[in-house]
This record gives C-alpha cells, sequence and structure tokens, in this order.
C-alpha cells in the first residue's frame, strides 16, 4: 500500500506543474488540489479502509477531469497529457479499491463503465476479472459478450468461449441463451452466401446458420418457458429471408410442448396479420431445389394485402378458441380484435365486422369477460334498437356470470333506456340475492331515483333507503348518512332529526352517522335552544356509543360545549370522558384536548 501511495503522489507533480504552466489554475487553487488530494490519499492509506473512501477519490478524480474538460473548452487549448494522468490514476484506484473491496458489483459495473469511455482495451481484461468473482449472475456474462462482440466482431472466437463458459454455470439462463442465438443468427447475416466450399454444397452460410440451429437445440434442453421461444422468433423475423427452415422448427417445437397455451396461438395470429403466413415457411421447407438461383431474393412479409392479412389472422383465433375454449383464449381473441379497430383508416368496414362476429361468437360461448360485454353493449346501444338486443345478451350473461360487473352493465342499459320496471326488477333480484358485494349497484339505483324527481321517485327511494337503513352489513351504513343528507336537503329537517333519532340506536353502529348529523345540524342558520338540544343530542349519542375508544369524540364534544353550548358543562364532561374511556385511551384524550384548546387560543 505506502508504495502505491508513494507512486501516486510522484506522478502528481508532474500533473501540478501542467496546471500552473497552462494557467488552468492559480497557485491557490493548485495549493487547495494538492491539499485536498493529501487528505484523500491518508483516507485510503488507514489500517481501516472503507469502499466510500475509495468512491470519494474516485468521485473527486471525475470531478477534476470534467473541470479540466471544460477549461480545455473556454481556454481552447488541449491539455491530453493532464487528462490521461487522471484517467490513469482513476483506473488504479478502482483496480486497489477491488483488490479489497471485490464483492462488490456495482463498483465492478462503474470501472466498467468508465474503462469504455476512457480505455476500452482494458475492459476486456475488467470483465474476464469480474467474472472470476461474480460469475454466479449471467447478465454479467451477457454484458461481457455482447461488449467483446460490438467493440470488434473479430473477437467472435472469444465472444463463443465467454458464452460456452457462462452456459457451463448456467445451462437454463434465457438471457444467456438468447444472447448467444442472436449473435450467432448475426454471424449468419453477415457470411457470404456464395456455395464455394467443398463439393459446392454448402456456403458459409449455410453452415453459419447450421450453428444457429445447434445453439436452439441445446438451449430447447433446459428452458421450457414459451416466452423464450417467442423472443427467439422475434429474432428470427429480423433476419426473414434466412431463417424460414429455422422459425418452422421452433414453431413445431412450441406447437409440440404448449399446444394448449393460449400464448401460442395468440403469436401465431398475430405472426399472420405482420404478414409471417406459416403456409410459406411450409413452401419453403418443401422446396429441395439443389440449384442456386441467381439472384437470392428475400421473401416479402407483407406480400399479402391487409385484408387477406386480416382474414388468416381471424382463422387462427378461430381455430384457437375452438380448440382450447377457455375465457383466457377468448380475451385474447377480442383483445386482438378491438387493436385492430384502434386505425379505421383502412380496410373499416372488414375490422369492424371482425370485431362484432367475434363479439358475438364470445357471447354464445359463455366464457366472455365483463369488458367485452361492455364493449359489445356500447356498441348496440349506439345503433338503432340495440338497446333491446343489449338487454336481451345482458341477461342470458348474467346466468353464467352474475358479477356486480355484470349487473352495472345491465342496470346502465336500463336508465339509458329509462325502463323503470325493469330497474325495479333488477334491484328487487340484486336485494334477494346480493350481498354487500351490491352496494355500487345501491348507489346507482338511488342515483336514477333521485333525477326523477316525481312522486314515484320519492316512493322507490323511501323504500330503497329503507332496505338500506335495515341492512345488517357495515358497508351499507354510509346510505344511512346518505338518506339523511336527502332527508334534510330535499324533504325537511323535522323527517331527517325524525329519521336520525331511529337510526342512531339501530346497530350496526356507525361514527359516520353521527358525524353527518352534526354537519347537517351545524348549517342551521339560526341557532336557538331547540335546534342545540338536537345538536347536542349527536354528541350524546357518539359519547354513549363510542365514547369508550374514541377520544376524539369527547374532544369535539366539549369543543361544541365550548363555542356553542353552555361553557359550565365543559367540566362535567371531561370528568365524564376520564371515567368512561378505557385507561389506554386516556394521555389521548388529554393529548388532543390539549391541541383543541391551544388552536381555539390561537383562532381566537
Amino acid at each position: 500500500m505506502g508504495e502505491f501511495i508513494a507512486e501516486m503522489q510522484e506522478r502528481l507533480l508532474p500533473e501540478y506543474e501542467q496546471m500552473k504552466n497552462y494557467n488552468v489554475f492559480t497557485a491557490d487553487q493548485v495549493r487547495e488540489i494538492v491539499t485536498r488530494r493529501e487528505r484523500l490519499f491518508l483516507k485510503i492509506n488507514k489500517s481501516h479502509q472503507t469502499i466510500s473512501d475509495y468512491l470519494e477519490f474516485i468521485l473527486y478524480e471525475k470531478q477534476m477531469s470534467q473541470t479540466i474538460t471544460e477549461k480545455e473548452k473556454k481556454m481552447h487549448v488541449k491539455l491530453t497529457g493532464l487528462k490521461a494522468s487522471i484517467a490513469t490514476r482513476i483506473m488504479r484506484l478502482y483496480r486497489e479499491a477491488l483488490s479489497k473491496f471485490n464483492h462488490d458489483r456495482r463498483l465492478w459495473s462503474n470501472w466498467i463503465k468508465f474503462s469504455k469511455k476512457s480505455n476500452p482495451v482494458e475492459v476486456a481484461g475488467i470483465y474476464e476479472k469480474m467474472l472470476l468473482y461474480h460469475g454466479d449472475f449471467p447478465d454479467f456474462w451477457v454484458d461481457a459478450a455482447l461488449w467483446l462482440y460490438e467493440h470488434n466482431r473479430l473477437n467472435i472466437d472469444r465472444v463463443k468461449d465467454i458464452l460456452l463458459r457462462g452456459l457451463q454455470r448456467h445451462p437454463d439462463s434465457e438471457v444467456l441463451n438468447k444472447c448467444f442465438f442472436d449473435i450467432m443468427l448475426k454471424e449468419a447475416s453477415l457470411a457470404s452466401d456464395e456455395r464455394n466450399l467443398a463439393e459446392n454444397t454448402l456456403s458459409e452460410q449455410d453452415i453459419k446458420l447450421e450453428r444457429v440451429e445447434a445453439v436452439y437445440r441445446n438451449s430447447m434442453a433446459n428452458i421450457t418457458h414459451l416466452d423464450y421461444f417467442v423472443k427467439l422468433l422475434e429474432s428470427c423475423e429480423d433476419h426473414q429471408e434466412l431463417t424460414g427452415k429455422l422459425q418452422r422448427m421452433i414453431i413445431d417445437d412450441m406447437q409440440e410442448k404448449f399446444p394448449r397455451e393460449p400464448g401460442l396461438w395468440d403469436l401465431l395470429a398475430q405472426r399472420e396479420l405482420r404478414g409471417f403466413h406459416l403456409g410459406d415457411l411450409e413452401e419453403e421447407e418443401l422446396d429441395t431445389s439443389d440449384e442456386e438461383p441467381a439472384n437470392k431474393k428475400p421473401r416479402s412479409v407483407n406480400a399479402r394485402s391487409l385484408k387477406r392479412r386480416i382474414q388468416l389472422c381471424v382463422t387462427v383465433y378461430k381455430s384457437a378458441v375452438e380448440e382450447l375454449q377457455t375465457p383466457e383464449m377468448w380475451n385474447l381473441y377480442l383483445d386482438a380484435m378491438l387493436a385492430l379497430n384502434s386505425d379505421a383508416n383502412t380496410e373499416r368496414i372488414l375490422k369492424q365486422q371482425c370485431l362484432a362476429d367475434a363479439l358475438q361468437a364470445g357471447h354464445r360461448s359463455q366464457l366472455m369477460g365483463v369488458k367485452h360485454y361492455a364493449t359489445l353493449r356500447k356498441m348496440l346501444c349506439t345503433a338503432p334498437g340495440g338497446r333491446e338486443a343489449a338487454v336481451t345478451i345482458l341477461t342470458e350473461a348474467l346466468k353464467a356470470d352474475s358479477s356486480v360487473e355484470m349487473h352495472e352493465l345491465l342496470l346502465a342499459t336500463h336508465i339509458q333506456s329509462d325502463s323503470e320496471p325493469l330497474i325495479y326488477e333488477l334491484f328487487n333480484k340484486i336485494h334477494k340475492n346480493m350481498g354487500r358485494e351490491a352496494l355500487p349497484l345501491w348507489r346507482s339505483v338511488i342515483l336514477y331515483y333521485r333525477t326523477r324527481q316525481d312522486s314515484l321517485g320519492v316512493r322507490r327511494l323511501d323504500e330503497i333507503y329503507g332496505l338500506a337503513c335495515k341492512s345488517a352489513w357495515p358497508e351499507f351504513a354510509e346510505l344511512r348518512s346518505d338518506y339523511l343528507r336527502y332527508l334534510w336537503q330535499e324533504r325537511s329537517v323535522e323527517e331527517a332529526r325524525k329519521e336520525y333519532a331511529k337510526l342512531a340506536i339501530l346497530p350496526p353502529m356507525s361514527l359516520a352517522l353521527h358525524r353527518q348529523m352534526v354537519q347537517l345540524e351545524s348549517s342551521v342558520a339560526v341557532h336557538d335552544q331547540a335546534s342545540l338540544k338536537y345538536w347536542r343530542m349527536c354528541y350524546d349519542f357518539m359519547a354513549c356509543y363510542f365514547g369508550k375508544t374514541e377520544p376524539r369524540v369527547w374532544v369535539e364534544y366539549l369543543a361544541f360545549e365550548r363555542d356553542h353550548g353552555e361553557t359550565k358543562n365543559i367540566s362535567l364532561l371531561a370528568q365524564r370522558a376520564l371515567t368512561t374511556l378505557e385507561p389506554q385511551y386516556v394521555a389521548a384524550f388529554e393529548a388532543e384536548r390539549t391541541l383543541s384548546y391551544v388552536g381555539a387560543a390561537i383562532v381566537g
């Protein structure tokens, strides 16, 4: 370590001379730099170094390098030697740090990132050292191989060596196998297709394609995820003119391994839409002519019209839903048809017809989901006379799917048609057959009748709110509060107070109900003794039913008496709170009470 420090400090002397000679820094600035570096050297020379000591030094030198680059632009001079010296020191600091902290993957990555810019020839060696310590991470093998290959294609043998060593440790790594496949495929695409080898039977490109196939075959034994095969096909599509046979091989293997996987059928259908027709691959495979064509022409992917590609795509989806008959497959089919209709500039009528056919078939299958029933309902409701058809279809769908979401679609259709008898009939079924999960449906029905503003709406609201208030489900407590607001705002204060007196003692108890009534009572324009009595009653109910475990209730009660009621009641009320609250809540009460009084004093 002492030799390292001494050497580093010795190397700094020419740097300081250059800084002075080129007037990069003033004499005072140079002295400050010297002092700062000496302190950093001491940190990495102490007996117990930490990684942060080295990182601080490295960061300082990177900032110095950036400063010198800015000086170059400003002064219109080249300070190459100065920058090279700093870069060398940073490299040595990284090397020294990693000799002690080789477990830190981020430090390795930062060193490599720095070296790629400042000293690319060192990167391959750094990767090799890193793999000795962190070879259990497949991504590092991939990064190393890609860097070597992209930096210099002549490194292909070394690239293959790295990938093969990585695969020995991680034979089932998808990212490693995919990287190997892609690089070998790239090599094949760049190779000559002239048959100039022994006996004029194989070209260099043919041989390299066989190696790609070998890489694929080796990976098959260890990887069983559909997504991996999909990614390989996508790579092949980028070299369509070369990979017809290989694509056919991959698809055959996928059909054998994943015959009932919806993702496979979706892939095949989407390939047809993009112009990669499966029949073309079969024709290529059957073409066994030994004669080399005069000009090897790539097959045009989009040779077929859009209309024909859509038809082929739909044919695959129809076969898929017939073969699998699962909700997931229908979902993929319908989503594809919706995506197709997002572009109405071309073949609009055909696309709409395909979507309509798919939705109707999905309904008949009884496997279509709510999302797509919503689409079907929207389409029908915008067509003349389509609402009746929508009601019929949604009513049939409810037999297979009685979810809240499906009920919402049917209810929305009735509301849109203003079919009060059907709305009321559906509500009665919901009330009879569904539980607490149906709360959104109750809200929709209540909103509908509130917007009617007629005598029938009033009668229905009283009935529905009455049923909601009798419900034992805690979730329905909010409808009680809603009913009070409705009575107060639409009927009369007296009716709201009368109903509150009933609901206040009706289980399940709800603190929100009492707070809602407090808010309503506080909105009265003029507070006389009678209105204060009703207002105080709300706090009495809260204290009675929630006073043991809710300190805030007592604080609010005290604030009411202080600001609106009788101040003489405060002392007795505070004592009542202390005796009613369970012991563990007394401290919280005292704290909240103090804060409440301080706040009132500040406002006052």
